[in-house]
């Protein structure tokens, strides 16, 4: 099977390394030449990676594509191909709906949505996937969790979701300047608190969906520390912000797939 993407940019990159490297995966991918220097990056890095300059021709080789470009681009990308009947059309594009997919890939009719999560460079971290399908979650099994809906409503809440990484870089990030800034060495700080960050969530990970629940209760005491630094974040809203936040990224996501 040739896999054909259409975008070169990191979320595509993370998933051919990921490919490759952490699954052994043997077949043939297809690049578009957007972003040269990273398409000629991988083909250098990965004998089966070639480069193809134009994007009909690559659609022709392939026998599944995955769009991976900007959601404004998706229309004009996909409306200038010749998809054919058979053709797997897999969107990585946010906001972008199953409507309007098929409405630009046709007469492609086999059309999926897809959130990968740049993790899955190392086969880590989840892979969103509406509407269930075994091809694409076998694929994706490969390098990352796969979670299927077939409710595209559902789906967004994924899409949301994945919108806590920057924030979750942001608070590794900022613990290490605060240790560094009290005198800690900045390596040693930087050990010390992505180790913290990698242990907390190996631990949530073994968890029962229930058992999410009672991790924060269980690691307090009354009057120890951990329950007095979640009560000064309660205080200040923390948790209501996060929410807030989640609310606000969905109705983004509704409004565009509306």
């Amino acid at each position: 099977m040739i896999i054909g993407f259409l975008g070169t940019g990191v979320i595509t990159e993370a998933i051919i390394r990921g490919l490759y490297d952490a699954a052994d995966y043997d077949d043939t991918i297809l690049v578009s030449k957007r972003s040269t220097t990273r398409s000629a990056k991988l083909a250098g890095d990965y004998p089966k990676v070639r480069v193809v300059e134009d994007n009909r021709q690559l659609t022709k080789e392939s026998d599944w594509i995955i769009v991976s470009v900007l959601p404004e681009q998706v229309c004009d990308v996909l409306s200038e191909l010749d998809c054919r009947p058979e053709q797997k059309i897999i969107s990585l594009a946010a906001g972008v709906s199953l409507e309007q997919l098929h409405t630009w890939a046709a007469p492609a009719t086999d059309v999926i949505r897809v959130i990968p999560m740049p993790p899955i460079e190392h086969g880590l971290g989840p892979v969103a996937i509406c509407p269930a399908d075994a091809g694409t979650e076998a694929l994706f099994e490969k390098i990352g969790t796969c979670v299927a809906v077939s409710d595209e409503a559902q789906f967004n809440l994924f899409g949301a979701a994945s919108a806590l990484m920057a924030d979750f870089f942001d608070q590794v990030s900022g613990v290490t300047q605060w240790m560094s800034e009290k005198g800690l060495q900045t390596s040693t700080a930087a050990r010390y608190t992505t180790a913290l960050y990698h242990a907390l969530a190996d631990l949530t990970v073994r968890q029962s969906a229930e058992g999410l629940h009672e991790m924060s209760e269980a690691c307090q005491t009354p009057g120890g520390l951990n329950a007095q630094f979640l009560a000064r974040r309660n205080k200040l809203g923390t948790k209501q912000s996060l929410t807030e936040g989640l609310d606000d990224i969905l109705a983004r996501l509704e409004s565009a797939t509306d």
